[in-house]
C-alpha cells in the first residue's frame, strides 16, 4: 500500500515493550500487519531526528518505530552525556539487547509482519543497526548511515585518544571486558552472521566523528565473501558526518526493494 497524502502520516509518542518510541504509520493502517522498520537515532540527538526517512518509508507501505535510546530523552537519568562519553557503548548495547523485545511486542500486537522486519540507524544508530544485523538472524535487511560495522576497532581508537593519566586510572580489566562485550555485536568479527542478507552502508570519506576507515576496511576484507552478497556500499568523497537527502532516499528504496512484495 502506498500513502501519498502527507496528512495521512501519524507520529505517535507511545511505549512499546515499556520502551519510549515514536510510532509512525499511515492513519488508515493503524492496526494493519505491515512490514516494519526500526530506526535508531544518534548520540545526544532527538528521537525525532530520524523522521526524515520515516515519512517516505510510511508512504512506501511501512510501519516505522523510532526508539529513544538509553540515557536519552525521557530515559535520561540526569547524566550529562556531553561530559560522560564513556556511556556510549553501554547505550549501543542497550539498544541491541532491546531490539527483540520491540519486535516481539509489535508482532504480538498484530501490527508487524515478523517476516518483514528491517533495521536502520544514523551515526550511533548506524552502529546499532550493524550490531543488530550481527545478532538478530530474522531481520531481513539493514541500513547503517554514517555508522561503523567495526565497533571494537572504533572503541579502541577512542580509548587511544584518552590522555595517558586518565587511562591509567581505569581498572585493569575494564577495557578487556568492554571490548569483549562490544565484540558480541561486532559485524566484522561475525560477518558470517550477515549470511547474504541485504545491508546498506553510507559514509563520508572525511567524517571525523565516525571515520570512514572502518567501513572501508570492512568492505576491503569481506567484499568477496558470500556473506556480503547483497551488501551495498555508498560513500560521499570528502563528505563529513552528515547524511544527504539523496542517501535517505537511496536507503528507503533499498529497504522497499528487499522488504516489500
Amino acid at each position: 500500500m502506498t500513502t501519498n497524502v502527507f496528512e495521512d502520516v501519524i507520529v505517535r509518542t507511545t511505549k512499546i515493550a515499556d520502551l519510549p518510541v515514536l510510532h509512525v504509520f499511515a492513519a488508515s493502517q493503524a492496526q494493519t500487519k505491515l512490514p516494519t522498520v526500526i530506526d535508531y537515532h544518534g548520540w545526544t540527538t532527538q528521537t525525532s531526528s530520524e523522521l526524515v526517512a520515516s515519512y517516505d518509508l510510511v508512504r512506501r507501505g511501512f510501519r516505522v518505530i523510532l526508539p529513544t535510546a538509553y540515557l536519552h530523552g525521557s530515559r535520561n537519568e540526569g547524566v550529562d552525556l556531553d561530559r560522560h562519553p564513556e556511556h556510549f557503548w553501554s547505550i549501543v548495547g542497550h539498544s541491541v539487547a532491546e531490539f527483540p523485545k520491540l519486535v516481539d511486542a509489535l508482532v504480538s500486537a498484530g501490527i508487524t509482519d515478523p517476516e518483514k522486519v528491517g533495521v536502520m540507524g544514523t551515526s550511533m544508530g548506524g552502529i546499532t543497526a550493524a550490531g543488530i544485523m550481527a545478532t538478530q538472524a530474522n531481520v531481513v535487511a539493514g541500513v547503517s548511515l554514517i555508522g561503523s560495522p567495526e565497533p571494537v576497532a572504533f572503541a579502541k581508537d577512542q580509548v587511544a585518544q584518552i590522555p595517558a593519566e586518565l587511562k591509567a586510572q581505569l581498572p585493569a580489566d575494564l577495557l578487556t571486558k568492554t571490548y569483549d562485550q562490544i565484540g558480541q555485536f561486532d559485524l566484522s568479527q561475525h560477518v558470517d552472521r550477515l549470511n547474504g542478507r541485504p545491508m546498506f552502508f553510507f559514509n563520508g570519506t572525511a567524517d571525523q566523528m565516525v571515520p570512514y576507515k572502518y567501513v572501508a576496511d570492512f568492505q576491503e576484507r569481506y567484499q568477496d565473501d558470500a556473506a556480503l552478497a547483497q551488501t551495498v556500499f555508498k560513500r560521499a568523497d570528502g563528505g563529513v558526518h552528515h547524511v544527504p537527502h539523496r542517501m535517505h532516499e537511496a536507503a528507503v528504496d533499498f529497504l522497499a526493494t528487499h522488504l516489500l512484495d
